[in-house]
């Protein structure tokens, strides 16, 4: 069944042809649902592919759900995962995202912050390379007093691998004192990749604090030319500054053994 997705919050997205995507949705959808208790905390790790996710997570007063969404290889093309999440007083959920393999991924990731001080953050990384397609919608939605949202990502792209990113920070009526920041840093390989960015915040409340800034950019000949001339080729070259990137979220990772997984891998590459 076709179904349009990643539709943002913004109308505005239309003449950009960014608002949604038509996609055929994958047969195995596993619907998760967390309710964290209040002053609790949880953990949870997910790897798609074989199954796509929708996460439905209630987060009590003063609880945090740090939830790591991980794709795994070697599995069907396409992945479509749908995360909601509700936030009360002073919750905190925090979103990681790592995306190295699978020919076709959309993620939509919305979060109510309701709770007053409540926090959404999320640090996204994705290494794409082929004909590979990234195809993101993410959006913290402040209703409540002193919330904040923070959305950061990090990403190489390659080959004539595409890259889709909506972030949006919704300011509404009531968020007095509300803090929203976005940030992405692109890295661009080869001049046949498709990168587009495209942040927006909204705003219907007077008090609030909204930022959004995104580094996007060729590989620094410079810094090649002085490591080449140490007797590292290009390849590997460009292998480790797409490394690096990845590291930028992969150090933050609350799950030990998934954190040294990539480290491994990174290395042997």
């Amino acid at each position: 069944m076709e179904q349009i997705v990643n539709k943002p919050i913004a109308g505005t997205f239309r003449w950009l042809h960014m608002g949604g995507t038509k996609i055929e949705l994958p047969e195995k959808t596993e619907t998760v649902q967390y309710t964290v208790p209040a002053g609790e905390s949880r953990i949870v790790t997910l790897e798609d592919g074989d199954v796509s996710y929708r996460v439905e997570a209630e987060l009590e007063e003063n609880s945090q759900l740090e939830l790591i969404l991980l794709r795994k290889a070697g599995q069907p093309e396409l992945t479509y995962n749908d995360i909601q999440v509700r936030c009360g007083d002073h919750a905190t959920f925090h979103w990681y995202r790592i995306v190295t393999d699978g020919k076709k991924t959309y993620d939509n990731c919305s979060v109510l912050l309701e709770g007053e001080g409540s926090r959404f953050e999320s640090d996204i990384a994705y290494r794409l390379k082929g004909s590979e397609k990234y195809d993101l919608n993410c959006e913290g939605i402040h209703t409540g007093k002193k919330t904040e949202t923070a959305i950061n990502a990090s990403g190489v792209l390659s080959d004539q691998a595409s890259k889709l990113m909506r972030g949006t920070i919704d300011f509404r009526q009531g968020c007095a004192g509300a803090v929203g920041n976005e940030s992405e840093d692109v890295l661009l390989i080869d001049e046949t990749v498709q990168n587009q960015s495209v942040p927006v915040i909204l705003c219907a409340e007077e008090d609030v604090e909204g930022n959004h800034g995104a580094s996007i950019g060729r590989p620094d000949e410079n810094l090649i030319y002085y490591m080449a001339s140490r007797g590292i080729e290009t390849e590997r070259i460009l292998e480790m500054l797409a490394q690096a990137k990845l590291d930028t979220v992969i150090q933050k990772l609350p799950d030990e053994e998934v954190r040294a997984r990539f480290q491994k891998d990174g290395e042997e590459a």
